[in-house]
């Protein structure tokens, strides 16, 4: 059975264009290698952080809202975790 997710990914706001584009892939690939569907994608741009983030006073902000079994977010968290461009993310299962 799947179920809706959210997430919000905060990236390093210094990256240059070429390298966004390459998290994004990426991501994207991550979630095409593991079957799952991005219902809706939104970039939020840079916005200030109320408390710095290591050393980042601004992070760039993605949202994503995806369909997909119960096992793949904690597959997701694996994934960003590991990722050096991103500096914070919360994944959310919709109601």
């Amino acid at each position: 059975m799947t179920s809706i997710y959210e997430t919000t990914i905060l990236v390093k706001p210094d990256l240059a264009n070429d390298q966004l584009k390459n998290l994004n892939l990426s991501i994207d690939n991550f979630f095409s290698e593991n079957k799952v569907s991005i219902g809706y994608s939104e970039d939020w741009g840079i916005k200030n952080l109320k408390s710095s983030i290591n050393k980042y006073s601004k992070a760039s902000f993605k949202f994503m809202r995806f369909n997909s079994s119960s096992d793949f977010p904690k597959k997701l968290d694996s994934f960003l975790k590991f990722n050096t461009d991103c500096l914070r993310f919360l994944i959310t299962k919709s109601e």
